[in-house]
């Protein structure tokens, strides 16, 4: 009775209503790797459980990026008081850590949102493992693999028809705080039709839960001039 008390708690805990958590703050770094070649960049995050997102950046130039689930995209420059609108689904961050975490969806990662389903899972040498395939067939990849320890998702592939990894993703240096863990940590490897990888690593820092912040209600200036061209 009392282990099953104990897992009962952990879920509870990984899986609290996104209401209980409204806002997610932190530094980040991301870290990338192609062909040689390492590029790094630096911005600070505002999150809220409703999906809408806040990132400054402050290089080449200063610039603020706002971002929600539904694929709306802005970019506001300061020094030049343009703003780029656009809408794609691939300005979507309906896959962001962060968000997914606040919204209760760690337990898969948003998998069975994104239309996948269950296939399997097992128990293997203290891990949970999980295998995913489209809902509707061929719809998707061919099937993700999903690990979690201590009920936290530690490692997830995108696999193809023929067994070739296409992407994987390790989260690590988890942290508790109120209501929520999150991994501070994640390194994703994205392999290439050229038998080439682009590394990514992406670390969290100073996170601040639940803060009166005024980022997270930050708006374009009504005075902002729209352009069509991306700023560079």
């Amino acid at each position: 009775m009392r282990t099953t008390s104990i897992i009962t708690s952990i879920l509870l805990l990984i899986s609290i209503p996104a209401a209980a958590q409204r806002r997610v703050a932190a530094d980040v770094e991301v870290k990338t790797v192609y062909q040689g070649k390492v590029t790094t960049v630096n911005s600070q995050v505002w999150c809220q459980s409703d999906g809408t997102m806040v990132s400054v950046y402050q290089s080449p130039y200063t610039y603020y990026a706002l971002t929600n689930p539904n694929g709306e995209f802005k970019l506001y420059v300061p020094s030049t008081k343009e703003v780029y609108s656009d809408r794609r689904d691939d300005y979507s961050n309906k896959d962001d850590i962060l968000y997914l975490f606040m919204t209760g969806k760690s337990d898969d990662l948003g998998l069975t949102s994104f239309g996948y389903r269950l296939a399997s899972s097992v128990n293997e040498d203290g891990l949970l493992k999980r295998t995913y395939v489209p809902a509707v067939p061929g719809k998707g990849v061919a099937k993700v693999e999903l690990v979690l320890e201590n009920w936290l998702p530690i490692y997830i592939a995108y696999i193809d028809g023929s067994g070739n990894v296409l992407n994987k993703t390790y989260l690590s240096s988890y942290a508790r705080y109120p209501r929520i863990a999150l991994p501070l940590r994640s390194t994703s490897i994205t392999y290439t039709a050229r038998k080439d990888s682009t590394i990514v690593r992406t670390i969290y820092s100073n996170v601040r839960i639940d803060t009166n912040d005024p980022m997270f209600g930050f708006k374009v200036p009504s005075d902002a001039k729209p352009t069509t061209v991306r700023p560079r």
